[in-house]
């Protein structure tokens, strides 16, 4: 298994002391949601507020504490969803001609319980094992690589040996794999500051009190609430009179 420093290896994920937020009112009682019974938070939803890609904590605090209806984007789930596989299939077959043993989605199913009391809920596309060498590649399978795609593996990364998938205790490598390409991520990027910028996100989720509404036209066209939320944006802000 590739090693990682001893401070990384052996601290607990969510041990950061974060101070205590200022109490807000809460914003999504009039949308009609269920809560949930517990806050639920998938990888995906931290790496792209990691990422930037996310920046309204109204909108993710909203996400992991409720049941959201869906709503059509116009994004072809289904098609991604067959070239995923596909993908996905394909290089799980070359993980095995090189000798590993390998595990994909459903046999890596993973629940973890945070020190705030939220559940991660993660499913990493594959877990290869190969003596003490241990890689987990993701498969994209969309146009292009986003900064948070990386900020994803670094999560499955991080807390893979948390939960001890697979008997697995120490930081493994991470990929990339995207038409073709293979992209590596060190052990060495789960770093003491990435966890603590993911603590901080968790415990902002988890908070009883609702964050403001942070609207922006690009976040809000994909945003699960964009159908509910009163304060979504639709248009550019523009103007031709002024002093410049």
């Amino acid at each position: 298994m590739i090693n990682d420093s001893n401070a990384l290896n052996n601290a607990d994920f969510f041990a950061v002391k974060l101070p205590q937020q200022a109490n807000r009112p809460n914003q999504s009682a009039g949308m009609g949601l269920s809560r949930r019974q517990q806050t639920y938070i998938h990888p995906s939803w931290l790496a792209k507020a990691l990422a930037g890609d996310r920046q309204c904590m109204f909108s993710l605090h909203t996400q992991a504490n409720y049941s959201i209806p869906k709503a059509d984007n116009g994004f072809d789930a289904q098609g991604y969803k067959l070239k995923h596989q596909a993908a996905l299939t394909q290089y799980a077959k070359e993980l095995k001609t090189e000798g590993y043993t390998v595990y994909t989605e459903g046999s890596n199913d993973f629940k973890y319980e945070t020190k705030f009391g939220a559940i991660i809920s993660a499913k990493p596309d594959i877990v290869a094992v190969r003596a003490d060498e241990v890689i987990v590649p993701d498969i994209k399978a969309g146009k292009e690589l986003k900064a948070s795609d990386i900020a994803q593996v670094k999560l499955y990364m991080a807390l893979i040996p948390t939960v001890g998938l697979h008997g697995i205790r120490e930081i493994p490598a991470g990929q990339l794999v995207h038409k073709g390409e293979i992209f590596d991520i060190s052990p060495a990027e789960i770093t003491i500051e990435f966890k603590r910028q993911v603590a901080e996100l968790v415990k902002d989720m988890k908070t009883a009190n609702t964050p403001p509404v942070t609207p922006s036209v690009q976040e809000c066209r994909w945003c699960p609430l964009r159908h509910l939320c009163p304060d979504r944006l639709e248009i550019v802000a523009k103007g031709t009179d002024g002093w410049l």
